[in-house]
């Protein structure tokens, strides 16, 4: 019964994350009709995230090593098949995304921090 639940609260919340995502996306494109040239930020911003993506979904191992492989294996998942080479190298650039963004972070606050004291 417990797990029915779980399973109901899980599809809520992704209905209510694509409901969020649809909102944030819908209100900005109406405000940016105010001022077109805020577009421009927006997709620089958008182009510069796919380019972060791409670069750590490049240098994501198109190879499994023997940890990944142990653990494919331990969960009775086929680690020669094509999708899990794939979905590996997936979360390989989305974690180096994060991680780049994270120090991208960071350095903005440390900046920031240190040009305030400055001034």
């Amino acid at each position: 019964m417990s797990e029915q639940w779980i399973d109901i609260g899980l599809y809520a919340a992704y209905a209510l994350i694509i409901v969020a995502a649809a909102a944030a996306i819908i209100m900005n494109l109406i405000n940016s009709l105010n001022n077109p040239k805020s577009l421009i930020k927006s997709a620089a911003g958008v182009i510069l995230l796919v380019v972060i993506f791409f670069i750590g979904y490049s240098m994501a191992p198109a190879e499994l090593d023997s940890l990944a492989t142990t653990a494919f294996e331990a969960n009775k998942m086929d680690p020669t098949a094509d999708s899990t080479i794939q979905v590996y190298r997936l979360v390989g650039g989305a974690m180096t995304t994060t991680l780049v963004l994270l120090v991208l972070a960071v350095v903005g606050l440390i900046y920031s921090s240190v040009a305030r004291i400055i001034k």
